[in-house]
């Protein structure tokens, strides 16, 4: 092969190794979802509580699902991203399977207009310490919360600190993952509505 001949098979060839050195994993999108049946239509005078804000931690405030590793190591899946930012979803979600868990209540989640802020009777405020998986496979949801009666300024439920536990036998699998997560987080609603519920009764 002369020397012009290996100059175009080289210059052939280039861009396919280019492809081949820059080719990456297609992007994986995830999403939470509420998992609690409506009970009911709630009548014209339900009372309501307003839902947050829950503060997320700052290493949550991002599109990559993000995974305990070993020690303080924590790792960030370029591939496996929500579908929606986590905090939104979170309040949205959880609201959702509140509002369905307990007749008689609507829950709106945060931010809220000035309109439907003056329509509620309670309010949920909190924070999330964590809310992950670690290399096994544990999901943990560690929240902060606490529920006061608008009118008032007493406190309903009083400001506890709650841990919900899920596991998945796929660590390695972001789906398998995040529906753990989604369990994790329908634990804390049903807890949530127990607690409430529980407050209204005494």
């Amino acid at each position: 092969m002369n020397a012009v001949a290996r100059l175009i098979t080289f210059c052939a060839l280039v861009p396919l190794l280019l492809t081949a050195c820059g080719s990456s994993p297609p992007v994986r999108y995830f999403s939470l979802s509420s998992s609690v049946a409506a009970v009911g239509q709630d009548p014209e005078d339900a009372l309501a509580l307003g839902f947050g804000p829950i503060r997320m931690p700052d290493y949550l405030n991002r599109s990559q699902l993000v995974t305990r590793g070993s020690g303080q190591e924590m790792e960030v899946d370029e591939f496996s991203r929500w579908a929606e930012p986590l905090s939104p979803a979170f309040h949205r979600i959880v609201s959702t399977d509140v509002d369905n868990a307990v007749d008689g209540l609507v829950v709106v989640a945060f931010p809220w207009e000035s309109a439907v802020r003056a329509g509620v009777d309670y309010r949920l405020l909190g924070d999330v310490i964590r809310f992950d998986a670690d290399r096994s496979g544990r999901v943990v949801l560690d929240v902060q919360w606490g529920v006061t009666e608008v009118a008032s300024g007493d406190l309903v439920v009083r400001p506890h600190r709650s841990r919900y536990e899920a596991r998945t036998g796929s660590p390695n699998d972001p789906a398998a993952v995040a529906s753990a997560m989604n369990e994790a987080l329908s634990e804390f609603s049903r807890d949530i509505a127990t607690q409430f519920e529980n407050a209204l009764q005494e």
